[in-house]
């Protein structure tokens, strides 16, 4: 048996045992080579995009006009139309950079820009970072204005040693790769100036084929970077990128549709003066909402940050944004795509989107704390949207990364939000509500069938199984009786030839059919009736006026494997009604009817609609996800014989 004394010494071994490999010459760097690389390029980046989305940056940040990412193919042999991505290009019109620069860019850390506020890029941690992610050699080529030539830089992580400080290699004079070359023709582009960074054999691209990897790239561009497309233009594999607005307010942008037209609408659009500051007593740091220039004051030495935070809520109208299982056939479903990926409060930093959040603050420790009562994001939520867009000053209060991939706001940026005069929870969950409204579908029409359900059948077959055939008691066989005769009446000379051959006709019928479900319709009535009719035949009638029909027995018809569950709930209320139609003694009678009439019909109706109205915000989002798909959607409500 192991004792604690023969782990610790175990674990001690182990460490000196890795520590025998380091060299004689090993001076402790911070950042300890092989190891440390390898698993900072498992890290960070959720997929290609986002990786590709810092290069992009640095382009736009050297002042590039234009940019181009394109790539090198290898056709798979014996496959047509598989065409695997052998490289990724960079290619921007921007300032380009020395020799020393180019050498400099590729370290981590090597931002130019960390004390500039006004900028996309801080960290200087994206070409490194980024390109390592997705290949282990990145390649960078870089020309300035007044160069005569190309400086070829590179990083290659193959080469780098396992242990001790690893340089990178000194820059050097180069040509541009052949298919980059093949690139700039086909283009009838120059390389005047600017840089070209090339992923070499990438091996963790999201997508190997080009066509997909195009896609991926156009859409995801379109949409982070939508507010900077009128002053740079960006190009995927020859392609354009067009601005995507999730909130689908910019004109030009794709799938937009002014609002006289059906399109979105802007429900509020606020702009928030807030200060970042330590408080004095407790040395915590707090964002507040200021009313006073005096208060803005950045030379405040408790003041760390000002700035404001702009807030905008928009409205999609029914028919703007809508479900569709499959591939999306309509500009209405494209807009429900995006939607989908883009469902809470999108924040866009220095007009560049970092990342949509879709958990606010909810528990009731939140609410305690003041962070603000906010909406749980349901179904509904696909059809609304809000955007929170700031300035780079503010990076610390929402907890910018340095691979700006994720946002983590401070607990006192919810509390501004939520507090007066904005309380844009408020708004929010005005708005879910709003949808909910407006988009509840009607409930589906239940109509007789001409043939028994299986329900009926099943009552009929128990009672042949039990041996005990429906009997009228005796107090209700004269009313029955009549019913009966009136009914032949009417079938004489249109079904039947005489009164007797009617008479039997329903007699059968009742043989055959002995159970029946109907429906009806009294906003003041009980949420079924039982009856006896003609043939004596028993009859449950439900009511479809009653919250009972709205909230549980159409509701069954929109779930998968609901009729079953139908029938089921049919044949309970069949054996209430027989039930109740069997009772001899007019005393038990009138008080089982007044249960149910009286005490169970209200009691049910107040109950449903309080659970109507509660119900959504004990669901999980889970629950909810997967009830959005056939509940919350602008499809047509089916009518059910």
């Amino acid at each position: 048996m192991t004792t604690t004394t023969d782990a610790l010494d175990a674990e001690v071994a182990r460490q000196e045992k890795h520590l025998a490999q380091l060299p004689e010459t090993f001076d402790f760097p911070l950042f300890n080579s092989k190891h440390a690389i390898e698993s900072q390029r498992r890290s960070g980046y959720r997929n290609t995009s986002a990786a590709a989305r810092e290069i992009v940056d640095n382009a736009i940040e050297a002042k590039a006009s234009r940019i181009d990412v394109f790539f090198d193919q290898a056709k798979r042999k014996g496959k047509k139309d598989s065409e695997a991505v052998t490289a990724v290009a960079f290619l921007d019109d921007g300032s380009g950079m020395s020799k020393k620069m180019a050498r400099y860019a590729l370290s981590w850390g090597a931002g130019t820009h960390f004390d500039e506020l006004g900028t996309i890029g801080k960290f200087g941690f994206g070409l490194p970072n980024a390109s390592i992610n997705q290949t282990r050699r990145v390649e960078v080529y870089t020309k300035r204005r007044t160069d005569k030539v190309v400086t070829k830089a590179w990083l290659d992580i193959n080469n780098v040693q396992t242990h001790g400080l690893t340089h990178i290699e000194e820059p050097e004079t180069a040509e541009l790769p052949e298919f980059v070359q093949r690139y700039l023709k086909d283009n009838d582009l120059t390389f005047d100036h600017g840089t070209i960074v090339v992923w070499v054999t990438p091996d963790r691209l999201t997508y190997r084929r080009a066509s997909t990897l195009k896609e991926h790239l156009l859409d995801d561009f379109g949409v982070v970077y939508r507010y900077m497309l009128g002053d740079v233009t960006l190009k995927v594999a020859g392609k354009t990128v067009e601005p995507v607005d999730p909130l689908f307010l910019t004109p030009g942008a794709r799938y937009y549709l002014p609002k006289d037209k059906g399109g979105a609408i802007e429900v509020l659009n606020q702009i928030i003066p807030v200060r970042y500051y330590q408080d004095e007593e407790t040395g915590g740091l707090h964002l507040q909402h200021v009313e006073k220039a005096s208060e803005l004051d950045p030379e405040n030495e408790k003041t760390l940050a000002v700035g404001a935070i702009e807030v905008r809520v928009v409205r999609f109208p029914p028919g703007f944004s809508v479900h569709k299982k499959g591939k999306a056939e309509t500009d209405a479903h494209r807009r429900f795509e995006i939607r989908k990926a883009r469902r809470g409060m999108s924040f866009v930093r220095h007009d560049r989107e970092i990342e949509t959040v879709d958990v606010f603050p909810r528990s009731m420790r939140d609410v305690s704390a003041g962070l603000g009562d906010w909406p749980l994001l349901q179904g509904y939520a696909y059809h609304w949207g809000i955007e929170v867009r700031f300035k780079p000053q503010l990076d610390e209060v929402f907890g910018i990364a340095n691979d700006k991939q994720t946002v983590r706001p401070i607990e006192d940026f919810w509390r501004v939000l939520a507090s007066e005069p904005f309380e844009i929870d408020a708004v929010l969950k005005a708005e879910n509500l709003w949808q909910q409204k407006n988009r509840k579908k009607p409930d589906p029409v239940v109509e007789v069938s001409e043939e028994p359900s299986p329900a009926e059948n099943a009552a009929a077959l128990a009672d042949r199984i039990d041996g005990e055939p429906v009997q009228v008691p005796q107090k209700d066989k004269e009313k029955v009786e009549k019913a009966t005769e009136e009914e032949a009446k009417k079938r004489v000379g249109v079904t039947e030839k005489t009164l007797d051959e009617a008479k039997e006709a329903i007699k059968k019928q009742g043989q055959r059919r002995g159970y029946k479900i109907e429906y009806f319709d009294d906003p003041n009535g009980a949420f079924f009736e039982p009856e006896w009719q003609p043939g004596n035949v028993v009859v449950a009638k439900v009511n479809r006026k009653h919250p009972f029909y709205s909230a549980f027995y159409a509701a069954l018809l929109s779930l998968e494997g609901g009729n079953r569950a139908r029938y089921a709930l049919d044949l309970v209320l069949l054996a209430l009604a027989k039930g109740e139609l069997r009772i001899d003694d007019p005393v038990t009678k009138l008080w089982n009817e007044n249960l149910r009439k009286k005490q169970w019909s209200p009691f049910l109706s107040n109950a449903l609609k309080v659970l109507e109205q509660t119900a959504h915000a004990g669901d999980s989002h889970h629950e909810e996800s997967q009830a959005s798909q056939e509940d919350t959607f602008d499809v047509d409500a089916p009518s059910v014989a």
